[in-house]
């Protein structure tokens, strides 16, 4: 008779079970990152790093020249409360200021978005109004008013795309400790990004795309974007963000005071930079 060695039982709750994927089947994409639910962290530090590299054009371009349209977004307040009577203005703080490092900018940007609750479509929007921004050649942002500049946009993009943004003073709250923004300085940082943009805050759903898929490809290219493949590609909510912020641009206008100060003009011949000029489309 042969002889045969039966191989031990192994339970089956210790077998390996072998690895499944998704399958993409009825037309159905899936990825882990679409323009309604992006990577947060990754898209933060993109948006960052875009951020601060207009601020080292500035740096590299600007003296310590300030026009009167910008003044406002001065981190300095003794800047701040200088009496203006001409077009420009110069720093008199006589010492250089470095330009902060993208770890301090992400560490900002986090806190704020996480302490005021925001919606994941407000990380690309705080950029496009940034850029609109350095478009209108009457601000630019620098190692002395990135802060203020970076925190008037989120409020604003806050307030266009979230259904239930807070309020200026519970803004005043929602600050890294250290950084103080008081009621009164987030109403006249409210206004005078408004003038800035003439009251142009609608976006549309063709520019909010452009600028995610920009940012997507610098969160694949740096490594930064995640490996996930859980949730189906849903462009659902580009409709309702081109809805919602022309209904602020509407909103905004008419309930402006009626002894709103004019915007001032200042000479519009500075660099102009966009997304395209720092990330090649």
């Amino acid at each position: 008779s042969r002889l045969s060695i039966a191989s031990p039982a192994v339970p089956s709750s210790n077998l390996e079970r072998p690895q499944m994927r998704k399958r993409n089947t009825c037309g159905t994409v899936y990825v882990g990152s679409t323009m309604s639910t992006p990577d947060k962290d990754a898209t933060i530090k993109c948006v960052c790093g875009v951020y601060r590299a207009h601020v080292l054009q500035s740096s590299r371009d600007g003296g310590p020249l300030w026009s009167k349209s910008e003044l406002i977004f001065s981190d300095n307040a003794k800047l701040r409360s200088t009496s203006i009577r001409e077009d420009r203005v110069q720093d008199g703080s006589g010492e250089a200021v470095a330009v902060p490092s993208l770890e301090e900018m992400c560490a900002f940007f986090r806190f704020v978005f996480f302490k005021a609750q925001m919606e994941t479509d407000c990380i690309i929007m705080s950029l496009i109004y940034v850029e609109r921004l350095i478009k209108t050649g009457r601000v630019r942002p620098r190692s002395t008013n990135w802060r203020s500049l970076l925190f008037s946009c989120m409020i604003l993009s806050s307030k266009v795309w979230d259904d239930l943004s807070m309020w200026n003073v519970d803004f005043s709250q929602a600050c890294p400790p250290g950084v103080v923004f008081s009621l009164e300085r987030i109403n006249k940082l409210e206004l005078a990004i408004l003038e800035c943009l003439g009251y142009d805050v609608k976006v549309l759903a063709s520019e909010y795309a452009k600028y995610y898929f920009v940012l997507r490809t610098m969160c694949i290219t740096s490594g930064l974007a995640g490996q996930d493949i859980s949730s189906p590609l849903d462009v659902e909510g580009a409709k309702r963000l081109e809805s919602l912020s022309a209904n602020f641009k509407l909103k905004s206008t008419v309930l402006t005071p009626a002894r709103r100060v004019k915007s001032l003009t200042t000479d519009s011949s500075g660099t102009k930079a966009s997304l395209e000029h720092i990330v090649p489309m």
